[in-house]
């Protein structure tokens, strides 16, 4: 999104400001927007909000999500390549331990909750190995340590948000940082996202809440109660946000402005194509169909809005470690063109390319 103008205190130099996204005009530093600003540059530069004075200013709408090329015959391709570990488990930087949540981000690079290893880990595209990005100083509480990862969001500077999940704690931790500092705490972190806006969603496990934290709270605002077994919310065009419910067998869509809860894939366990078990993650695409990581039956479901029932988009052949097999899949995203990723119980992340052969 580019606007033309913002009410603005003075004191921002031009030096202060970047450019914003060349091919879409689009700001994605969390707390800007994307405005012209000719006395300074020739092209759109990203403004801080926190400069604005809202007092004598509209509401700026949220910024857009680039597209992410799905239509709604894309199909993918059933075998997937290894993109990160792979190697069995272990704590070598070619190998992962009970991975968790994974973030790929628009180089289509893979951060891996590493979960058994109290780390995070980058794997380039094309990588063979990965690299240490947090954590991976041991089990602890200092700001250098994480206990028991369980996901990870990166944002447009490469800040990370991590769930730390034995630490009962969300980390924010900066850019080739050597240590983290804690955004929220006393919380049964299971999973964290961010919004175009650049606020953050984390999964309270334990009180079953979700919970909002925007830069320069001091504390999270609770936006949904009572999700027994919520882990992993995503974000979807402002206000919409999903979530799994593991214990429920379920996938739920909450409308931040209304409060409304709607169920949008599964709500009773089993293996047929209308039920879920024990889902972990779902992420949702620019149509609004809804992809599960359906975990106990090891495989990758699409919902269509308001359909009754899924369809298998990758996996459900059974547990096992070929590349056509998602075994005990925890966690999903997709990037920018499109492709499917996946995590599963084989120490491993998994690419399926996308088909868009059928599109019109």
């Amino acid at each position: 999104m580019n606007i033309s103008g913002v009410c603005g205190y003075l004191w921002v130099t031009c030096s202060e400001l970047n450019a914003c996204d060349r091919k879409t005009n689009n700001c994605y530093e969390p707390g800007h927007v994307c405005v012209d600003h000719p006395r300074c540059f020739s092209h759109p530069v990203c403004y801080p909000l926190s400069k604005s004075q809202q007092r004598f200013c509209p509401p700026i709408p949220g910024l857009p999500k680039p597209g992410d090329g799905i239509c709604a015959t894309a199909t993918w391709a059933q075998n997937g390549t290894i993109v990160a570990g792979g190697n069995d488990s272990g704590s070598e930087l070619n190998q992962l331990a009970l991975p968790n949540g994974i973030f790929v981000d628009d180089n289509q690079a893979v951060y891996v909750a590493d979960f058994g290893n109290n780390r995070i880990v980058k794997w380039d595209r094309g990588a063979s190995t990965g690299q240490l990005v947090a954590g991976g100083n041991g089990v602890g509480h200092n700001d250098n340590q994480l206990y028991d990862p369980d996901d990870v969001a990166v944002d447009r500077n490469g800040t990370m948000y991590i769930s730390d999940f034995m630490n009962r704690r969300v980390q924010q931790w900066f850019r080739n940082a050597p240590s983290g500092r804690s955004i929220l705490t006393n919380i049964t972190a299971t999973g964290v996202a961010q919004d175009e806006r650049g606020s953050i969603y984390v999964a309270d496990m334990d009180k079953g809440e979700l919970i909002k934290w925007s830069t320069g709270q001091t504390t999270g605002k609770l936006i949904a109660a009572g999700l027994p077994g919520v882990v992993r919310p995503c974000t979807d065009r402002y206000p919409s946000i999903y979530a799994a419910e593991i214990v429920k067998h379920q996938v739920l869509k909450i409308d931040l402005e209304t409060k409304e809860i709607v169920r949008v894939a599964g709500g009773s366990p089993g293996h047929g194509l209308d039920e879920l078990l024990f889902p972990n993650s779902a992420i949702v695409d620019q149509l609004g169909n809804v992809y599960v990581a359906d975990t106990d039956n090891h495989r990758i479901v699409r919902w269509a809005p308001g359909a009754r029932s899924g369809s298998v988009v990758v996996g459900g052949r059974g547990a096992g470690s070929q590349l056509d097999q998602t075994s005990r899949p925890i966690d999903l995203s997709f990037d920018l063109d499109g492709n499917l990723y996946v995590v599963d119980a084989n120490y491993r992340v998994l690419k399926f390319l996308i088909d868009r052969s059928s599109c019109q």
